[in-house]
């Protein structure tokens, strides 16, 4: 059974006192809270690390939630979290999980409620994220009811690049209930759409003010390009700041959660507007044999349920075709025909999936992943003389 009397027994214990710390540090609110009793997928944004408590908050029973492997990899918190809610786990970065589908089929055979947060992972730059199309055949397969959820105010509060909690509002919201028979006989197309449109959220016209000392702490972890000058490496933040080393621009990152500059050059209004301007200009530009970015980091390979492996402490350096690790003791050279795929984790690690094998990088806390996981998927997919519609976010 995958499904035990204690789950729901420990979901009912503990909501009063996740309600009352949500709202409390996050002002969050959320609708009247339904029953699901025989089971039902349910779908939402992803915005915050508090993301679970919010969707908990909105139905009776136990969820059994979709998380990342990663989530478990630590020696006595990983097996305490399996004994006390039983989440079903993937990998992070690699589609066709075929285990945890499985797993969500045998959820959805004892009538669980099943969660995902369909985008795979935290949104960086307040847009949605890439979904996989692969969503729409589960939820045809399961034969539950889908019920579409949303998270608004999430980005402006606890922004994935950030450190500190802003003052402002969220809410989590049932969107939209869809009965198995509505949406078994519709087309996967149109299924899609639905998915999309409905876990869509605008969190830069949510909400006015989000209110907090150094919003802009940390942004340098997701914006690596100066759009006045183009260097590169040169972005770090300060207070309320973003600045560039190199011609001096200023940018302040302000409660409205836009952008506000010292040079009329400057035209982005969000985050999100430099987030895709990046994307563009590294998409755009031709690379050579010379080294393209380079970092100082710690390399472990994380293990299920066991501490994380040490491997070494080196220099990352990437190049059109591979990856290059120069450490102490040895070396380690990936070649992107090797690498499976590469995704972030938490708020600065970087994990790398070489078959059976995951290497996990990070070391100072502005340190950023970001460009490498970017560049990785463009430059695989240039060698594979196709279009870049992945960059794994």
């Amino acid at each position: 059974m995958w499904k035990k009397r204690r789950h729901n027994f420990i979901t009912n214990l503990a909501r009063p006192f996740l309600n009352a710390f949500c709202k409390i540090k996050y002002n969050a609110t959320h609708d009247k809270p339904i029953s699901c009793k025989d089971g039902a997928l349910i779908i939402s944004n992803h915005t915050t690390s508090m993301d679970q408590f919010y969707m908990g908050m909105l139905f009776k029973e136990q969820l059994y939630y979709m998380i990342s492997a990663d989530v478990l990899m630590h020696r006595f918190l990983g097996k305490f979290l399996k004994w006390l809610i039983n989440p079903i786990t993937k990998e992070k970065g690699k589609s066709g999980d075929v285990q945890a589908i499985k797993n969500c089929m045998r959820v959805a055979k004892e009538n669980g409620n099943i969660c995902i947060f369909i985008e795979g992972n935290r949104t960086l730059s307040g847009k949605l994220c890439n979904v996989d199309y692969s969503i729409v055949k589960l939820a045809k397969a399961l034969g539950k009811p889908l019920i579409i959820c949303n998270i608004e105010g999430g980005y402006g509060t606890d922004p994935r690049w950030g450190r500190k909690i802003r003052r402002g509002r969220l809410h989590s919201s049932i969107k939209k209930i869809y009965s198995y028979d509505e949406i078994k006989n519709m087309d996967n197309d149109e299924l899609y759409k639905i998915i999309i449109d409905g876990i869509t959220v605008d969190d830069y016209n949510y909400y006015h003010k989000y209110k907090g000392k150094k919003r802009a702490e940390y942004l340098e972890r997701i914006l690596y390009i100066c759009p006045i000058c183009g260097h590169m490496h040169t972005i770090y933040s300060k207070g309320n700041f973003v600045i560039c080393k190199n011609c001096g621009l200023k940018v302040e990152y302000q409660e409205s959660l836009r952008l506000k500059a010292n040079n009329e050059i400057f035209k982005f209004e969000t985050i999100s507007d430099w987030y895709d301007y990046q994307l563009e200009v590294v998409g755009n530009k031709e690379y050579n044999d010379d080294a393209i970015y380079s970092d100082p980091v710690y390399v472990y390979t994380p293990r299920l349920y066991k501490s994380k492996k040490y491997i070494g402490e080196g220099v990352m350096t990437l190049y059109k075709d591979r990856l290059v690790f120069e450490m102490k003791k040895n070396k380690l050279e990936l070649c992107f025909d090797e690498i499976d795929g590469m995704t972030l984790v938490g708020k600065k690690k970087m994990n790398i999936y070489v078959g059976n094998t995951t290497y996990q990088v990070f070391k100072d806390k502005k340190i950023n992943t970001l460009k490498y996981m970017h560049l990785f998927y463009i430059l695989k997919a240039r060698r594979a003389g196709k279009e870049c519609d992945f960059i794994g976010i």
